[in-house]
């Protein structure tokens, strides 16, 4: 082929759509491995039995045991006998692996150069192993920076929903595990919870679930986000803005967890922090019962997996319930939670392994009224009631170049109900009824009215005819519902390759995942006579009821393509895994995302580097995409209150101003990863310390823009010898919110994880990991503001605007764990005693130029025009300087906090296991005398708290 041609080729690859381009590299790839058919290197085969202890002492063995060579992506799972065989394996060393639900997995490495047969045993994953791991362990190197996290850990924590695993991992702080607050999982974030930048770490945060992720993407229930910006939930639950609420996932039937920090595999997507892959128990497996309680919690859970023999598969049915009692000396708030689960599995042909699964969930958080509560009466409730279908499976082709394709296929139905009733004080205001922009309505339906000079001040269309405007009571009880009805829908497909070629190995994993996320709820509605309470700090807004049905599901396609090369010079192993992935979401605009991973062996099997880089990409969800409109309300006239005119004939007449909020230049938030770290084992110790740096652009937040203040011209009306007359024409700002790319973040850290093993002698393992971390948020827009704005229309100022992320957010940590785990394996007796300490946190923040605006928004016209510094003092302008807050300045910082907790596990006989945890049995609190606040004094409160948990094994 001449030159000629090898251009022409590649103008025609340039000038395809994205998606195609992913298409030709991997039909290359697909074709290049065809070709290296023929040329292989010797191939052997493994065959052998796997077995495992019965009650009467005699060896059996074990069927749908998972046998796999990870290395070559080949695999197989045992027949009713536990016999297995893999072929087609080149020659080399490679690692076995052994697997099936609460047993200990097999990890061994093999020389390969001859045919084998090969026999293992499989212990019960149990207290009464000789090394029981109770802590977070390592990803391998080369792969993306992770912790996994076994069944004994979370048994010997006692965790009581998802986030409280956290605490295992580098970094992650001891918490109360109890269901009083919607919990969420933070990857390398200090900031405040409820800040733009822990928000959107959270959003960001992909919750994989058997292989499928568990969205947040439709979620709704928010009450006020347009004129006010406020994300917060109704009556509990995670907002929009944030991740999923982890109190609905039960740890019960969980089998493993990896909390993946670094770089991940491009076969994950919609994701910027992280990704947490959960795996469900399924299999064979004894009936156990379970009880946990704690000073807020008691929880009750069952699980059992039976063979339904004759190759017909097997069955594991599970359930749970659990009670949150916020305080018990407020029992009225609660917070309860069921699930059940039934997972079928199967094999067919010796090739195919199926699970699917339903999965049904109910959470509600729920607050009666106080009964000492006489003045609000405010009693809420959030109902979640959901479903899910899950299949999912693996096919082992086997063929000298495709290994396997897996797949997934989910669908979830969740319904959320939630309500806020409540009596309001001090609520007078506006509302008028219509939804329609620029209507003028009064207190007399239908009816036209006039100004002295025959003009019409009214204006309604046919539609609005009926409607009127109401001054609301300055006492009244209204109720506010949302009802969401959340229809997620994933499906996604993967084939593995692998070629030998000399001393190489090359594993392609292609494959394509598509999603779609809507809500075909009622929304929002509520009584038009007695409306949510206005906001006050957004002047002249109101609120109009909204349906979800008509909100367009968000679809996103994800194509990509990934090798992992390794290459071995002397028995030093190097190691790279590269891909990029392809994300066309339905409303923005499409990204790509390139991602790699790499390790070298410097000292065989003791010392090895690693580095990698990526970008991930997370899709705006609905809130964003589809935000509500924004309403305002404007009184032109008030005669209702006027005894000197006839009730009757008193007027009441209001403007009302509508805007849409949706931001069509909205972009897909990016997160660049970029990491360095070694691994080095010394006999039994193990230190892995990894340096990491990312950068957040593009995230999601509810904000003003120079486009979201709108000019408006107030008419002010009098009654004046029984005419109305047109007193006044104000000029003011309409001022709402709209989804925007405004958020920056940054993180800086290192984490180390150290493992010195068990010590037999004195029976103890020891453990130590941290991390250091700095974070880095901010706006990269204006800062405005309208600080002196009266109320009144009288009162409005123009709308300064200073300079582009004009003010940072900084906060730091730095933050040890140290364990000490001994086991006595003869009795099933494990103890942890954890030390956690915060060495050092600070928070503080710096500052661009805070005193002179650059520009402003006029309210007369609503253009911007450039500042000019020195009319500052002119009283037009001089309402737009902000005040310099000194203290601002000042670093916010902690003295060292220490903690001290205790895990004890205690097997009794073959069918019982206790289980007791006191967190902050010892604890230095000191209390903080604030920098920025000398007079005041601060304590970071971590309470005494435990918890105790019976199981029985039956």
């Amino acid at each position: 082929m001449n030159k000629i041609a090898f251009k022409n080729i590649f103008l025609i690859l340039i000038k395809l759509s994205p998606p195609l381009k992913i298409f030709v590299f991997t039909s290359m790839l697909f074709f290049c491995f065809i070709s290296f058919a023929n040329a292989q290197s010797p191939r052997y085969q493994v065959t052998g039995r796997i077995l495992e202890e019965s009650d009467n002492k005699q060896l059996v063995g074990m069927e749908s045991v998972t046998v796999s060579i990870p290395e070559y992506t080949v695999g197989t799972i045992t027949n009713e006998n536990g016999y297995f065989a893999i072929g087609n394996i080149p020659s080399g060393k490679v690692r076995f692996k052994a697997k099936y639900i609460g047993m200990v997995e097999i990890d061994t490495l093999l020389e390969i150069n001859k045919d084998l047969s090969l026999s293992f045993v499989l212990k019960k994953e149990n207290f009464r192993l000789s090394t029981v791991v109770v802590t977070a362990t390592n990803n391998k190197a080369g792969q993306s920076t992770a912790s996994l996290i076994s069944r004994n850990a979370i048994d010997h924590l006692q965790a009581t929903n998802l986030s409280d695993i956290a605490s295992l991992i580098p970094g992650g702080l001891t918490s109360n595990p109890d269901l009083t607050n919607a919990k969420q999982l933070k990857i390398r974030q200090v900031s405040a919870d409820n800040s733009d930048a822990s928000m959107m770490n959270t959003f960001g945060l992909s919750i994989i679930k058997d292989g499928s992720p568990i969205s947040n993407n439709a979620n709704l229930q928010v009450m006020n986000p347009s004129v006010a910006g406020a994300t917060t939930t109704l009556a509990g639950g995670t907002p929009p803005t944030g991740g999923t609420d982890l109190r609905l996932i039960s740890t019960d039937n969980i089998e493993s967890v990896e909390i993946i920090r670094g770089i991940p595999s491009v076969q994950y997507g919609d994701l910027t922090s992280g990704a947490v892959i959960v795996n469900s128990k399924a299999g064979r497996q004894p009936l156990r019962v379970t009880a946990k309680t704690n000073p807020n919690v008691y929880q009750f859970s069952a699980a059992s997996g039976f063979s339904l023999g004759n190759n017909k598969g097997a069955l594991n049915i599970s359930g749970d319930y659990a009670h949150n009692t916020n305080d018990p000396t407020e029992s009225y708030q609660t917070y309860e939670r069921s699930n059940i689960k039934i997972l079928y599995s199967n094999r067919f042909f010796n090739k195919l392994s199926t699970n699917t699964s339903v999965d049904l969930v109910y959470g509600a958080d729920r607050r009666r009224q106080n009964p000492d509560d006489e003045i609000t009466k405010l009693r809420q409730k959030g109902n979640n009631i959901g479903g899910t279908l899950n299949t999912n499976g693996i096919l082992r082709v086997g063929t000298p170049w495709l290994s396997n394709i897996r797949y997934v296929v989910s669908a979830s139905y969740t319904s959320k109900k939630s309500y806020m009733s409540q009596l309001y004080t001090n609520a007078t205001s506006p509302y008028s009824m219509t939804t329609n922009d620029g209507t003028i309505l009064s207190n007399k339906s239908g009816v036209d009215i006039f100004d002295n000079n025959g003009n019409k001040i009214t204006n309604f269309s046919g539609a609005d005819a009926n409607l009127y405007a109401i001054q609301l009571p300055a006492d009244y009880e209204g109720r506010y519902d949302i009802e969401g009805k959340e229809i997620n829908v994933f499906a996604k497909v993967t084939g593995t390759l692998f070629k030998r070629l000399g001393n190489t190995n090359h594993t392609v994993l292609v494959g394509a995942d598509f999603k779609t996320d809507g809500n075909d709820g009622d929304g929002k509605t509520f009584s038009q006579t007695a409306p949510p309470y206005r906001n006050l700090s957004a002047h002249n807004a109101s609120f109009r009821p909204r349906s979800y049905k008509d909100i367009p599901y968000v679809k996103q396609l994800g194509l990509f393509a990934e090798e992992s090369f390794r290459y071995s010079i002397a028995d030093h192993q190097l190691q790279i895994t590269g891909g990029i992935r392809y994300d066309k979401v339905s409303v923005v605009k499409d990204v790509f995302s390139p991602r790699v991973n790499a390790s070298l062996e410097i000292v065989p099997k003791k010392l090895s580097i690693r580095g990698g880089y990526g970008i991930t990409a997370k899709a705006p969800g609905t809130l964003f995409l589809y935000p509500e409109l924004a309403y305002f309300e404007y009184v032109n006239i008030n005669e209702l209150s006027n005894e000197a005119i006839p009730a009757d004939e008193r007027l009441y007449i209001t403007t009302t101003r509508v805007f849409n909020t949706q931001n069509n230049k909205l972009k897909i938030a990016k997160n660049k990863k970029a990491e360095v770290g070694f691994d080095l084992n010394i006999n039994q110790a193990t230190l892995s310390v990894t340096a990491f740096l990312e950068r957040l652009q593009d995230g999601y937040s509810m904000s003003p823009t120079i486009n979201s203040f709108k000019p408006v011209t107030y008419y002010a009306y009098q009654r004046v010898n029984n005419e109305i007359v047109q007193t006044e024409a104000l000029p003011v700002l309409a001022k709402y919110y709209i989804p925007t790319n405004n958020l920056q973040s940054k993180a800086k850290g290192v984490e180390f994880d150290l493992n010195l093993g068990r010590f037999d002698a004195i029976r103890t393992a020891f453990s130590i990991n941290g991390m250091w971390i700095r974070n880095q948020s901010y706006s990269s827009d204006y800062t405005f503001f309208d600080g002196n704005s009266g109320t009144g229309e009288k009162n409005r100022t123009h709308v300064a605007l200073y300079e582009k992320g004009m003010e940072k957010n900084n906060n730091q940590r730095f933050t040890t764990t140290l364990r000490a785990t001994h086991n006595i394996p003869e009795i099933g007796f494990v103890v942890t005693l954890t030390a956690q300490a915060i060495w050092n946190e600070s928070q503080w923040y710096n500052f661009g130029n805070d005193s002179i605006p650059v520009k402003y928004i006029s309210k007369n016209d609503g253009l911007v025009y450039d500042f000019d510094p020195s009319s500052k003092d002119d009283d037009e302008f001089k309402p737009l300087i902000r005040k310099v807050v000194d203290k601002n300045y000042i670093t916010e910082d902690y003295p060292p906090a220490y903690t001290f907790n205790i895990n004890v596990t205690k097997e009794l006989g073959n069918y019982m296991r206790v289980s007791f945890f006191a967190n902050n049995m010892f604890r230095s609190y000191p209390s903080i005398r604030s920098n920025r606040e000398p007079s005041t004094y601060r304590q970071r409160r971590q309470s005494f708290f435990f918890g105790m948990e019976l199981s029985l094994t039956l």
